[in-house]
């Protein structure tokens, strides 16, 4: 499923829109819209395929991607996130043995995703362009990005345990949060700078799609680098 953050012509949400039927979507989410999506120019451009994908909004991106196990973030500019970026045409191979469905995000006309949009993301792709002419159109790159995950390649599997499926972005960031959480009241990480070494942290969860199953054993280590610093900080409270 395509999102949309923050579009400002509603002439390429309409295009978007008509890719989105051509290729199988079931709705086109966008974010924080910076056009009216009553805009006459949506519809012309939409050509009908309003009427057979719905159009939702959504304040956030966090909201936007919570639901989805894999959401994937498009990008030209690398420096704003260290991870791997892969070529659309690698990203059906990918993502081959997912699990449906998947996020396909993208940035506003000007500037694209920003760090933190892209963090909410589990992986990040880019279309390989002409060095001489990179710059892409918003409604096209989505068009390629649904063309190729429409290919019969990306045939997900599905897993025999529901605790296998892939947890969603939401239940990712709730462990992620407890653990960041945990590790600063243990002081393992630097108050006045966590994301230090709580990014590198987020970065090795990233590169993988972690189940439900593994979540759980986010939590788990939370909790229990919780529980070994209460005992500590009370044995020293005893000793003193």
């Amino acid at each position: 499923m395509p999102i949309l953050v923050r579009p400002r012509y509603p002439g390429n949400v309409g295009s978007v829109l008509r890719a989105a039927a051509n290729f199988g979507a079931r709705r086109l989410l966008v974010v924080d819209p910076q056009c009216h999506l009553s805009d006459m120019e949506l519809v012309r451009m939409a050509m009908g395929a309003e009427h057979a994908v719905p159009l939702q909004q959504t304040p956030t991106l966090a909201e936007a991607v919570a639901p989805f196990p894999v959401a994937v973030g498009f990008t030209s500019l690398r420096e704003r996130d260290p991870r791997g970026v892969c070529s659309v045409w690698d990203l059906a191979a990918l993502l081959a043995g997912q699990i449906a469905p998947v996020a396909l995000v993208f940035g506003p006309e000007r500037g694209g995703l920003s760090r933190e949009e892209l963090a909410l993301c589990s992986h990040l792709a880019t279309i390989p362009t002409n060095p001489a002419f990179p710059v892409m159109n918003l409604a096209q790159a989505a068009a390629v990005a649904l063309a190729v995950l429409s290919k019969g390649s990306y045939q997900p599997s599905q897993p025999r345990l529901r605790e296998d499926l892939p947890a969603t972005r939401e239940e990712v960031e709730k462990a992620l949060a407890h653990l960041q959480e945990v590790l600063l009241a243990s002081k393992f990480l630097d108050p006045n700078n966590p994301r230090r070494v709580f990014d590198q942290i987020r970065r090795v969860v990233g590169r993988g799609l972690p189940s439900g199953r593994e979540v759980k054993i986010l939590h788990a280590l939370a909790a229990h680098i919780a529980f070994l610093a209460t005992r500590a900080w009370g044995k020293e409270d005893k000793k003193a």
